[in-house]
């Protein structure tokens, strides 16, 4: 499984990847994983909105880990037993909460 995660202040994340070794959603779509970091790098303080046209991004190579555990509580498609089976997941930056876009209603 691949973790995507432009929640870019969130300690696990190394360049749009997440780095945590076990991720939790619940049923809000909410990564309840996320934690603010103390010390924030260059990577970290990318600001691509501001620069998508003119400058490339730096990410992360592809991580992926198939012993990852995901446990999630939302009414999911991809939610088996409260785990998730999704081949990746991409966790965006809403409303200063850290989101599920992976997403898709049962």
């Amino acid at each position: 499984m691949d973790l995507k995660c432009k929640k870019l202040d969130c300690k696990f994340n190394n360049k749009y990847s997440c780095m945590a070794k076990d991720m939790k959603v619940n049923k809000s779509l909410n990564c309840i994983t996320y934690e603010k970091s103390d010390n924030l790098d260059e990577g970290q303080m990318q600001d691509v909105s501001k620069t998508m046209f003119t400058k490339i991004p730096k990410y992360h190579p592809y991580r992926h880990i198939k012993s990852l555990n995901v446990h999630c509580d939302a009414n999911c498609l991809f939610n088996k037993l409260h785990k998730c089976m999704s081949n990746g997941i991409t966790v965006a930056n809403e409303n200063k909460c850290a989101k599920c876009y992976t997403f898709a209603k049962k």
